[in-house]
């Protein structure tokens, strides 16, 4: 395999963000909801953040070319790889949101688990496993509001 530089993997990283920024979006367009639709419009908006830190992470990078340390490893709470894909429709609700969130987020998760696996160089492996981080925090976050949301009934 080919090796990576950090600046395309950076490229990889925003280009998945796009993707995200756009599903969001477009949820968000269909959303008849407007509990939901102000859901997804702060997805997008959490999203563009995550890009703009990916930004600010590749020009930290180019001026010092050392690659940022890891904070602690997150830990997450799991629902995310039991829960079942489900459609964003017109109809959605902040649950089925939420749902939808959390399967993109592990997507994403397994997807920089993956990659950081595949790398041989040893820099390549750590801004994967930078960029994996990050995704658990998203990932934890939206966890942790389902949890949240799916306890209020006890």
């Amino acid at each position: 395999m080919q090796e990576l530089s950090f600046a395309e993997i950076m490229s990889y990283a925003k280009i998945a963000e796009d993707n995200a920024i756009a599903f969001y979006r477009g949820a968000s367009a269909k959303a008849a909801r407007p509990e939901v639709r102000t859901f997804l419009d702060e997805l997008v908006k959490m999203e563009q953040g995550h890009k703009r830190h990916l930004e600010e992470l590749l020009t930290k990078f180019e001026k010092s070319k050392k690659i940022p340390k890891l904070h602690k490893e997150i830990h997450t709470l799991g629902y995310a790889e039991y829960i079942k894909p489900v459609a964003i429709d017109a109809d959605a609700s902040y649950k089925e949101v939420l749902e939808a969130a959390m399967i993109k987020e592990r997507e994403a998760v397994v997807t920089y688990e993956k990659l950081s696996i595949y790398v041989d160089d040893p820099d390549a492996k750590q801004v994967f496993r930078l960029l994996l981080e990050e995704e658990k925090k998203h990932l934890k976050r939206f966890e942790t509001e389902y949890d949240d949301l799916t306890n209020q009934n006890w």
